[in-house]
């Protein structure tokens, strides 16, 4: 598809000054440097626990401040069946979609396809970045009906034939709520909320590790290992960090990759 995923790395930017900063090393250093990185040793390496971060941190955060993308859907590219209802794939997708937020009719956007093929991007999937430069920042308005389709985890939508707004039209336009793949692609005043999750994410997976070992034998005598303390820390902020995200007002729920 034309408009490709983020891939950033250890070292990768993002697309917007602001946040060019947001970056996995970034994440990696303010986690050690809160945990005492100068004066001790890790059981995890800086991979395992960027992976933490990809595969636990990001993920959970993403459940309450999801990347918006907006997927365009084809019957000619997306359609799997069309008996008894029509089910479509979001194919070429490179990001983990929770949910869908919205459906949208082409039909309901007149000029779309029009200008969408003037701008010469009629193969690419990912609207995102052309319907924000379009200027159609408030589609929840002329969304379809929530109960004339469904989601079925983790890339297929259901149409039912009592669709009105895909009477002419079997083309249209989905808002999903996705994973973050990196946090490049987060707005800058949430970012907190993330380091505090990875944070601890960390806390509780070497305390986890070190918990097998509660003490052991030096040529000084037996060493007690604080382990619990850590899980029990980050229990602590992984619950206040969550408990904050809880109560975030709607409107910045919705963060926008500009």
């Amino acid at each position: 598809m034309a408009d490709s995923c983020s891939t950033a790395g250890l070292d990768s930017g993002c697309a917007t000054e602001s946040c060019v900063w947001q970056t996995y090393t970034n994440l990696l250093d303010w986690v050690k440097l809160n945990l005492g990185a100068k004066t001790q040793k890790f059981e995890l390496s800086d991979e395992d626990m960027i992976d933490i971060f990809r595969d636990h941190s990001l993920p959970e955060f993403s459940k309450y401040v999801p990347l918006i993308r907006y997927y365009r859907v084809t019957y000619e590219e997306n359609l799997i069946t069309e008996h008894p209802t029509f089910i479509y794939e979001f194919t070429d997708f490179c990001y983990s979609i929770l949910k869908i937020n919205n459906v949208i009719g082409t039909a309901n956007l007149q000029d779309l396809d029009l200008m969408y093929n003037q701008a010469g991007r009629q193969t690419s999937y990912d609207v995102s970045e052309f319907l924000m430069s379009a200027n159609y920042s408030h589609m929840s308005a002329i969304a379809i009906p929530p109960q004339t389709w469904r989601f079925f985890p983790p890339n297929k939508i259901e149409l039912m034939h009592t669709s009105d707004a895909m009477t002419l039209n079997h083309n249209f336009i989905t808002e999903l709520a996705c994973v973050h793949n990196d946090p490049t692609t987060i707005d800058p005043d949430m970012y907190n909320f993330l380091r505090d999750l990875a944070l601890a994410d960390i806390m509780i997976f070497v305390g986890r590790i070190r918990s097998r070992f509660e003490s052991f034998t030096s040529p000084y005598g037996e060493v007690q290992v604080a382990s619990r303390s850590w899980v029990d820390e980050g229990n602590q902020l992984r619950e206040k960090t969550l408990e904050s995200l809880r109560n975030l007002p709607p409107d910045l729920w919705i963060a926008w990759l500009n």
